[in-house]
């Protein structure tokens, strides 16, 4: 008896693991859903003079999970605020808006936080971007981000995307988010 309660009990282990367990996504370190979030806005949506044109997939799409039918993204500052139900029409929605702007600097200004369950993640960060329109006028946002992920055999993807924005005027984007002199 004690075979069969013990296979059983293994059985149940096994059956109960979290996906997040089963997949090893990091809780922690540079691939933790925390640090993928900053990377997320402070290399993603990132964009200097000189960059390569634009394009969404290339620049995020290590972030978004493409094959998921539940995913939902959104930002008050996309197009009739829209909410796109998958990475492909959220990438779709913001290139046009993204390949106009010459440069978009960004500055983490409070977080990343996050919490970490068993197959999904909840970060947040709050951020200001510095965008520079191809006429060259300048105008800064600040943002609150909320990401959810879930953790799947490439690790951490984002499901689920809120953000919250607010305009700030010439002064406060040029103390939040500093251009370099040399540029």
């Amino acid at each position: 008896m004690s075979k069969a309660r013990t296979l059983f009990g293994g059985l149940v282990g096994l059956l109960i693991t979290t996906t997040a367990d089963a997949w090893d996504c990091a809780r922690t370190g540079t691939t933790s859903p925390a640090e993928l979030h900053r990377e997320w806005i402070m290399t993603g949506w990132e964009k200097r003079t000189g960059d390569a044109p634009f394009d969404f997939k290339t620049k995020l799409g290590k972030y978004y999970d493409w094959s998921s039918t539940d995913v939902l993204l959104y930002d008050d500052l996309a197009p009739e605020r829209r909410m796109a139900r998958s990475a492909e029409a959220y990438g779709a929605m913001w290139t046009p808006i993204f390949v106009s702007q010459r440069e978009v600097r960004h500055a983490v200004v409070d977080g990343p936080d996050a919490i970490i369950g068993g197959e999904l993640a909840t970060s947040t960060l709050e951020f200001a971007a510095r965008l520079e329109a191809g006429d060259g006028r300048i105008s800064g946002i600040r943002d609150r981000s909320t990401l959810v992920w879930r953790c799947g055999a490439e690790g951490w993807r984002i499901v689920r995307e809120h953000n919250s924005s607010y305009p700030v005027d010439r002064a406060e984007i040029d103390r939040l988010v500093p251009v370099p002199a040399t540029r």
